[in-house]
Formats: C-alpha cells, structure tokens, sequence
C-alpha cells in the first residue's frame, strides 16, 4: 500500500439545503447535487477542490429512516467538519494496514446513482478500535468507477488540514502506520478532539472546524 492521499473531506449538518446555503454564503461555492446512500440514510452534495479531491456536504436524508451514517452526524445542530477519507490503495492492502496497526477492518461496498444515471461503485474501509473518533480516516477504493471531482467545477483551493488532539504522538504514529499522514494533513497537541480544514475561494480565505464526530 502507498502513502495516504487525501480523497475528499466531509462537512455535516442536519440538513441538507441548509447547509448547500450556509456554506456557499461562508465560501460563495455553490455545491453541485450528489446522491443519496441507500441504507445509510443521508444524502449530499459535493464541491470540487481540483483533480482528486472533494468536498463532501453530508446530511439526514429526510426520504430514509435509520442507517449508520445518519446516526453518525445525529448530534450536529449546525454545520461542523466531521471527518475525512483518504485513499491508500486496495481495500485488500487497506484491511491488511488496519489489522498490522492492531485494528478491526470494516468493509462496506456502496454504490450511488449520479443525477445523470451513472451509477458510481466503491468499497470504504474503517479502522475500528482507536480512540481519535474523525480525525482518524475512513479509507476508499474507488473500484474503477470514475472520481466524483471529475465532474465538479473546482470552485475552492484546499490549503491544509489540522488534527488537534491531547495524544498527539498517538495520533501521529497512527496515521503513520496507514502511510500517512498525507501532504498538507498536520497533526498537532490540543486541548480537545478538534479538525480545522482551511480553504481559499475566489474572494477570501476560510475555515471550516469540528470535533471529529465517529465515521
């Protein structure tokens, strides 16, 4: 498996057009509609950050009950950074990462119908039995099937990515051990669990924070 490459990052909110508006007022970038995960109970929306990255606008879907990711962003009241998803190979190589770190791998195949009928498939890899919540990211193979920035405009510039946590070194050797962490990912002592992901639009420089919610 290779280095850690940052795939796309996830802001939540407990709904969806609310947060389409929030943030193209914070960023004036208006999010292009993305799909909905069947089972998971949210949809999205999705901004473009330039050749292989995205950002990801994640919401209860109003049209699902239950699922693992809605009762992930359940707590979110307003708009809040809650993680982050990176690529590093296979998911075979992924897996076989997570349990030489001493971790559980949990794999789950998704796919998702694009508003133009494309149906995108990919399978997600999480490392389960940490303690560092989102800061810690989820991994992604996108089993052939074209990358969602393909078809995004890249309306913002992604300048960096910073993990807070009190066990710093921790998280550190971690993110080392999956081959990261990746360029412009900084890890760094803080009081609390926080992630702060910094971009530039056409006008301004921005942020967007958060407290690294489960995945």
């Amino acid at each position: 498996m290779g280095t850690l490459e940052l795939d796309h990052l996830i802001v939540a909110g407990p709904d969806l057009a609310g947060l389409v508006a929030a943030f193209e007022a914070q960023t004036g970038a208006r999010a292009a509609p993305g799909g909905r995960h069947a089972g998971q109970g949210t949809h999205n929306a999705l901004i473009g950050l330039g050749e292989g990255r995205y950002l990801e606008l994640l919401a209860p879907d109003p049209g699902q009950a239950g699922g693992d990711f809605r009762a992930g962003i359940a707590h979110l009241t307003a708009p809040a950074l809650h993680t982050w998803c990176a690529r590093a190979g296979s998911a075979e190589e992924v897996a076989a990462r997570v349990v030489a770190a001493g971790l559980a791998p949990r794999r789950l195949p998704m796919s998702r119908r694009r508003p133009d009928g494309v149906t995108l498939h990919w399978e997600l890899v999480f490392a389960d039995g940490h303690a560092f919540g989102g800061l810690v990211p989820f991994f992604i193979d996108w089993r052939g099937s074209p990358h969602p920035s393909a078809q995004l405009a890249p309306q913002l510039a992604w300048e960096g990515l910073t993990l807070a946590h009190p066990d710093a070194r921790g998280l550190g050797r971690l993110l080392a051990a999956f081959g990261g962490p990746p360029p412009g990912v900084r890890v760094e002592p803080g009081d609390a669990p926080a992630l702060t992901a910094t971009w530039r639009g056409a006008t301004a420089k921005t942020s967007s924070t958060g407290r690294g919610g489960p995945c």
